[in-house]
């Protein structure tokens, strides 16, 4: 996915999906420079991996340096609790292990109330809305689409809140395009997808 600000792109957020020996193993690498009159305002380079079994998450690490600090989140499941422990760098704790890890790959966020963030586990509380069905149109191709509203808050009653358009491709199940404001305008949007036999 290639990172966008005010129409400008400004970075990248790359998957590299892996199966072995039953697991499938997600590997991301997100970098990008914000700036405001030339002046570097927010930044990301950051790595993870997550590994899934069965289609349930059950290990999830990650490093980043976000505007010259350090984040991380390093989460494990529990089975036998079915919790996930997490010690990241804004929570340490607990979380149902019905929550989901707030990666724009995973068209599985927008089915789950609780988002735990890849960055620095802490969790926020999200309400998924229909808007309509959309033809997106990405380079020299179309897609038909369901555009989504997600609202997502610190605490289920907060006031405070973010918003994010997203648009699922109807046909694979792959987010297509992630939109939001927050200091600009900022678009995700899947530059190509790369399949290895």
């Amino acid at each position: 996915m290639d990172v966008y600000r005010n129409g400008n792109k400004i970075g990248y957020n790359k998957y590299i999906f892996t199966n072995k020996n039953g697991f499938l193993i997600v590997k991301n690498e997100t970098y990008f420079v914000a700036k405001i009159i030339g002046v570097n305002f927010f930044s990301i380079n950051g790595f993870s991996t997550e590994t899934y079994k069965s289609g349930k998450l059950v290990k999830y690490n990650s490093k980043t340096i976000q505007n010259k600090k350090n984040k991380y989140n390093n989460l494990i499941l529990d089975e036998k609790e079915k919790i996930y422990h997490i010690k990241g760098s804004s929570f340490k704790g607990t979380a149902p292990s019905n929550a989901v890890l707030g990666n724009w790959w995973n068209h599985n966020i927008l089915q789950s109330e609780v988002i735990i963030s890849p960055i620095s586990g802490s969790l926020k509380f999200q309400e998924v809305y229909f808007l309509s069905k959309e033809t997106l149109k990405i380079n020299n191709d179309n897609y038909n689409t369901s555009k989504f509203k997600v609202v997502m808050k610190k605490n289920a009653n907060g006031k405070k809140k973010e918003e994010f358009n997203v648009w699922l491709d109807n046909k694979s199940n792959v987010i297509l395009k992630v939109s939001y404001s927050k200091f600009g305008e900022w678009e995700y949007i899947v530059k190509n997808i790369e399949k290895n036999n």
